[in-house]
């Protein structure tokens, strides 16, 4: 029986980005998968419904608006959660059409998927592998029963996947949120600086400020002490960048945690310069001129790091669950470690007999025979 092809065109998106592309890309492989299947019975009513959540994938990954427009859906994530979701389901529902072979070799990618995206104590992973891997049944024809259970499986890792990068979104939006406001602050007490400059002193002993002149705190201090924090944290931004790891996530958090190095070290350094500066740590509060004052606002700033720190990992521990084909586990702590190397015995040790050497007992003594 043949049946009406769809009619929407697949178009290219207006703005090339990463994940523009990839809804374009896979937009045009499941209409293609729809096209090749129309022979089967349950197509038409199938077809609709898949035509329509493409057409939505592809209209929010090619719709273009306002500068402001464009930002609000960057912030929120609306566009990009609209394309994925529409595309999840019409994938769904391609599964009540699909031919059994494709389903035999994908349940295993589903199963796969399910445990990437769930928790190892879920019981919905041990219910996905019963069902598409211990009790599948005849691979040549494939039960309602089957589908339905493929349908479910693939359905949970989805609304999982969604989640997680919901939660990546609201990470980075968190990220850019408090680096927007630190920025901020560190400009609020430069223009302090300037408007008072004795209210905020760097001078050491009275003699030594950061812009040189002895004895008097000018309006320059606390903005060039900022500055030099700054240059700390860009720099440990840049070394740090070697232990990251690129995403395949939309959202650059990445990027995200180098910006807020940088206001992060301007006001390390500004702050611990101030305690060096009032003696509250002794032992470190001599410095004897200009150059030492900047030399330890750079590596003030640097050391920033002890203070983002744990935002770096609390990130790294959320990218690390986002599903991915390098790991088929959704923690790195819960994959279990290799076993040991059988042990080998040294070689001035003979080997061990593999019998066991008979006892006698005389006594409260064992002697070998």
């Amino acid at each position: 029986m043949t049946h009406p092809a769809p009619t929407f065109a697949v178009p290219r998106p207006k703005k090339a980005t990463g994940w523009r592309e990839l809804v374009v890309a896979r937009a045009s492989y499941l209409r293609a998968q729809l096209l090749a299947v129309e022979d089967v019975e349950d197509w038409s009513r199938v077809a609709p419904a898949v035509e329509g959540h493409l057409k939505a994938a592809i209209d929010a990954a090619t719709l273009r608006g306002h500068w402001w427009t464009r930002f609000r859906d960057w912030w929120n994530g609306a566009l990009v959660d609209a394309a994925w979701i529409n595309l999840h389901n019409a994938e769904l529902l391609l599964v009540s059409v699909q031919p059994p072979e494709d389903l035999k070799t994908g349940r295993h990618a589903v199963v796969g998927l399910v445990e990437r995206t769930l928790a190892a104590d879920d019981r919905r992973r041990t219910e996905a592998n019963r069902r598409l891997i211990d009790e599948w049944g005849d691979t040549s024809r494939v039960s309602a029963a089957d589908r339905s259970a493929y349908r479910t499986a693939l359905q949970w890792a989805f609304i999982a996947s969604d989640e997680q990068y919901t939660r990546v979104r609201s990470l980075r939006n968190l990220i850019l949120a408090t680096t927007v406001m630190l920025f901020l602050l560190a400009a609020g007490l430069a223009a302090l600086g300037v408007w008072q400059p004795s209210t905020i002193n760097l001078c050491f002993d009275g003699a030594r400020c950061p812009t040189g002149r002895d004895g008097q705190p000018s309006g320059g201090d606390i903005a060039l002490v900022e500055f030099l924090g700054l240059v700390g944290g860009a720099l440990s931004a840049m070394v740090s960048i070697r232990g990251m790891r690129g995403t395949s996530t939309p959202y650059g958090v990445p990027v995200a945690l180098a910006l807020l190095k940088l206001p992060a070290g301007a006001l390390v350094s500004l702050t611990a310069l101030l305690l060096l500066a009032g003696r509250f740590l002794p032992g470190l509060s001599a410095l004897d001129s200009t150059q030492q004052i900047v030399g330890y606002a750079i590596v003030l700033g640097y050391a920033q790091q002890l203070v983002t720190r744990m935002v770096d990992r609390q990130a790294h521990s959320v990218l690390n669950r986002i599903p991915s084909s390098e790991s088929g586990r959704l923690d790195p702590e819960a994959v279990a470690p290799p076993p040991p190397p059988p042990s080998t015995p040294l070689p001035s040790q003979p080997p061990r007999e593999t019998t066991r050497p008979l006892i006698k007992r005389q006594g409260t003594k064992a002697v070998e025979n």
